[in-house]
């Protein structure tokens, strides 16, 4: 690093310098910029940040000694702005550092960067430098004791540029540490040790320390932030060099924001450190944190409240059992009289939805038994409706596919689509007690009873296509449900508490068996929207050269047109009205115009209805 961009705001901040940050320029022969930055909202603020600067000469001038007595080149910057972040961001855009450092003081005393209920979270911003995040007091001693705990992922190789400057000035030893949990075997705990103790060879080699620079540590704690915390003591460590999280969304519930916790509670200095992030995924966490901010976070009371209510609509009861079968007999009979008003009725009346959801809202709070629970009432509405829709088609005497049933038989990503804006809607509606009289508009959207009720009476009509069509919305419709409420249960602050590591597996294998699912319907959803895209495309182009074809016979009339498209060529069948029949001669010119426009063989059905028009008698 070439560049070493510390914004600071007040006296005491200068302390750190010359323990933490001064090894590190003396190491990477970088220059050191110090960035005073002082808020301005209006035209007083100006006056008193030029007063400020003067005062603020001495002390200033002070941490800058700090780096000329080493022989650093320094310098100091004055930059004023409306917002501390901002402010950094724009210096960094413009001096572009190599490294940014700053200083998170504990004790609740803002620093240059934050009010005093700022969080790591807030300073870790998305910047495009290597940053590192310093969190202690005043009082740190040199960190001849560097633990770095085994995380590895990006963040690792300038973690150990820190340690490897800490080592060359001070000296300092590297401790390597390994979290198992309380349960770990001596299996576990062997097959730990033959990992740290190859990950410290190729450290030192690496590095180019000598074999005492470097010592393993393998402990048992109730979670990896406790094992931490457990060595980042002044007994056993001067300082804690953790990488920040750059996992997913999923990953950092599941295992915690553990470098913000370490940084809170450890008894030593803590250095957080992070490489500039990708900009898709810059643009991914972006467009997460915009999304999670259009809900609202719920308190713990709220919290509870929608889960006793979503746990009391999953129960399998009598009065469950007794609404599924009604709602799908009113479907059954609205698919067959071809009826969307009645079909609608079922909709409404249906209670599948909440025991949906509630599955959603067990996989976020890693609940097995409310997932178990939820999962059983959806499978025993499932059996229900299959079973009632089936024996329904048997007794009543109609043998015929209506075009409702057809309708739900080919479904594609856009139905997807629909599956997953409802789950939110349905999630949303049940967590937030003012918008619940909306449940049955997203009953309504997601159509849950139609699909499953087609599946079972095109079982009974042996009409396999449609069955497994019918089937495919209905998982569809499920698979949507449960991802999209999951989410939104998520971003409202749902979650698994950290402490209980079987509710931890269960939120993790929740989630990927979602994916997986989601996977699963998306490749035969992907294959029927492309099929329908392409016919579409054809429908189009036939219809298109048809009327371009037949607008040059002023006394021939077409009337209808169908085609089939058997892969190899189009079969098409045409109707015209004429007063007198087409030659075979014209009817071949057609049929070679309409092969060469559609880049394919045709093979021509043409039907002439003779016809005769009298003008009207005075």
């Amino acid at each position: 690093m070439k560049t070493i961009l510390v914004p600071l705001s007040r006296r005491e901040q200068a302390d750190f310098l010359d323990a933490f940050i001064l090894p590190v320029a003396q190491s990477e022969k970088a220059n050191v910029i110090l960035l005073h930055l002082c808020l301005v909202h209006h035209s007083n603020d100006e006056q008193i940040c030029a007063q400020q600067a003067l005062s603020d000469t001495h002390w200033l001038q002070d941490a800058a000694r700090i780096f000329k007595d080493a022989g650093v080149a320094v310098q100091i910057v004055r930059r004023e702005a409306h917002s501390i972040a901002g402010g950094i961001r724009e210096t960094v855009r413009e001096l572009l550092p190599d490294l940014l450092a700053l200083i998170w003081h504990k004790h609740g005393r803002a620093s240059a960067l934050a009010t005093p209920n700022m969080t790591l979270r807030d300073l870790l911003m998305d910047v495009p430098c290597d940053l590192v995040v310093w969190r202690g007091d005043n009082t740190a001693p040199p960190p001849h004791r560097v633990l770095i705990p085994s995380a590895g992922g990006p963040n690792a190789e300038l973690g150990f540029h820190f340690a490897q400057d800490f080592h060359r000035v001070y000296g300092s030893k590297l401790l390597l540490l390994r979290v198992l949990p309380l349960a770990a075997s001596d299996d576990e705990m062997d097959a730990a040790r033959e990992g740290i103790e190859q990950w410290a060879e190729e450290i030192l080699q690496e590095l180019a320390l000598p074999p005492q620079a470097v010592e393993t540590h393998i402990i048992r704690a109730a979670s990896p932030t406790a094992g931490i915390l457990q060595m980042a003591s002044p007994d056993h460590s001067d300082v804690v060099i953790m990488g920040a999280s750059r996992e997913g969304v999923i990953n950092r519930i599941r295992f915690g924001e553990i470098p913000e916790r370490v940084a809170a509670r450890a008894r030593v200095p803590v250095l957080i450190i992070k490489r500039p992030l990708p900009r898709r995924i810059t643009i991914f966490r972006r467009m997460w944190d915009a999304m999670a901010s259009l809900t609202p976070a719920l308190s713990d009371s709220e919290k509870v409240e929608v889960y006793r209510e979503a746990r009391r609509s999953a129960r399998l009861t009598r009065d469950f059992l007794t609404m599924i079968t009604l709602s799908t007999a009113i479907a059954t009979l609205g698919l067959v009289l071809n009826a969307p008003a009645v079909i609608i009725g079922a909709m409404l009346i249906a209670p599948l939805m909440n025991a949906i959801i509630g599955m959603g809202l067990g996989v976020v709070q890693g609940d097995m038994r409310m997932l178990a629970m939820s999962a059983k009432t959806t499978l025993a509405g499932v059996g229900v409706t299959l079973l009632v829709s089936f024996v329904l088609e048997a007794l009543i005497p109609f043998d015929a596919l209506t075009p409702e049933m057809l309708a739900r038989s080919a479904p594609n990503l856009l139905d997807l689509g629909v599956a997953l804006f409802a789950g939110a809607a349905g999630a949303y509606a049940l967590a937030r007690k003012n918008v619940s009289s909306s449940l049955p508009g997203v009953a309504i959207a997601v159509a849950l009873i139609p699909p499953l009720a087609t599946s079972g009476m095109a079982l009974g009509l042996g009409a396999w296509g449609v069955a497994l069509g019918a089937g495919l919305l209905f998982l569809t419709n499920i698979v949507g449900i449960v991802a999209m409420s999951s989410w939104l249960f998520l971003t409202m602050g749902f979650k698994p508490k950290m402490t209980r590591m079987e509710r931890m597996r269960v939120f993790s294998r929740g989630w990927q068996a979602i994916f997986v699912m989601i996977l699963l319907v998306v490749i035969p959803l992907g294959m029927v929207t492309a099929r329908q895209l392409q016919r579409e495309r054809v429908d189009a182009a036939v219809e298109l050269t048809l009327q371009d074809e037949f607008s040059r016979m002023s006394d021939v009339r077409l009337t209808d047109w169908q085609y089939h498209d058997n892969g190899h060529y189009l079969a098409i069948e045409l109707q015209i009205e004429t007063r007198s029949p087409l030659s075979s001669a014209q009817a071949q010119d057609m049929q070679a115009r309409l092969a060469q426009r559609l880049h394919k063989p045709v093979a021509l059905t043409l039907k002439t209805i003779p016809t005769l028009h009298l003008a009207p008698q005075p």
